[in-house]
């Protein structure tokens, strides 16, 4: 708290007083500066002034920005230190990004790292409260409403990952809202429902959907598929088409570039129908066609 400078403060005194207006200035310049609520405090045990506050940038970069404004103002910034808390929110999102993004190899080799490395995370992360994204922001409040008691969101993490369902789990009454058209949820439904082995693991603890032509495979093989499973299914047809024809335009292409290589061997039409599997007549006639599909193709 600010001190009233009066005339029994001692000369000592009467300098830290002076500088409370300078370091509140500080404060408040930084706050406009990075977004986040700081606060200046001195500590009449190590006589010294303290800036306080929460998430927000790391040491080092908050540290940088108090630097420059100190010299500009003529006081040095070594003689106050820097006090950053890490609230629980930038914990659990941290927490979520960390488990989202971590190789699906082995997902349980680093559970026992795991409280050190999300709190590493947040510690060397500007803003770590910060979602990069919508779905990032629900995960991890929906981690932090995980237990009704309090628990640290890194042993909610941890949990989360041991457990049968994983950060899938987390997801699980969204998914059941059908979303035709929709094809992150028409993905993430069928990899809920049909993902095994890698693809389980993945799912499960990185919410990495299984491809979607496998899953369409996996769905029309269903004689049980569920309403939901044909629309999810169905929605990711065209994306499957738009995939399949993509391929068979590069299959066109080399096969063009085949006909023409062997043609240039001096090979009679007979020799490239027999290899295609047709006459000589409609060797000739495909390479035609083919020219056109890959010319139109190439506009």
């Amino acid at each position: 708290m600010m001190r009233r400078v009066n005339t029994s403060l001692t000369p000592w005194e009467e300098s830290v007083a002076s500088r409370s207006t300078q370091m509140h200035r500080l404060a408040a310049q930084l706050e406009t500066i990075t977004g986040v609520a700081v606060e200046a405090i001195y500590d009449e045990r190590d006589r010294r002034w303290g800036l306080h506050y929460s998430n927000g940038p790391t040491g080092g970069s908050m540290r940088a920005h108090l630097t420059k404004l100190a010299t500009k103002a003529g006081l040095d910034a070594a003689l106050c230190s820097l006090h950053r808390i890490v609230q629980d929110d930038a914990l659990a999102l941290q927490a979520v990004r960390y488990l989202r993004t971590t190789p699906a190899e082995d997902p349980y080799t680093y559970t026992a790292n795991l409280s050190w490395a999300i709190e590493e995370a947040a510690r060397t992360t500007d803003h770590p409260d910060r979602p990069l994204d919508e779905r990032e922001a629900v995960l991890a409040a929906r981690l932090l409403a995980a237990e009704d008691r309090y628990t640290s969101p890194q042993l909610l993490a941890e949990r989360l990952l041991r457990s049968e369902g994983g950060l899938a789990a987390l997801l699980a009454d969204d998914l059941q809202q059908v979303r035709p058209g929709d094809r992150l949820w028409a993905a993430e439904y069928l990899s809920d429902r049909y993902a095994d082995g890698a693809h389980r693991a993945a799912w499960q603890r990185h919410l990495q959907p299984m491809p979607a032509r496998e899953a369409l495979a996996a769905a029309a093989a269903d004689p049980e598929a569920t309403p939901a499973a044909r629309v999810a299914a169905l929605t990711l047809t065209p994306l499957v088409r738009a995939d399949l024809e993509a391929e068979l335009a590069v299959l066109d292409g080399r096969e063009l570039d085949l006909i023409i290589a062997v043609r240039a061997d001096s090979t009679a039409w007979s020799t490239v129908g027999a290899a295609l599997h047709l006459t000589k007549q409609g060797a000739a006639q495909r390479a035609s066609r083919l020219v056109g599909r890959t010319t139109s193709t190439s506009r």
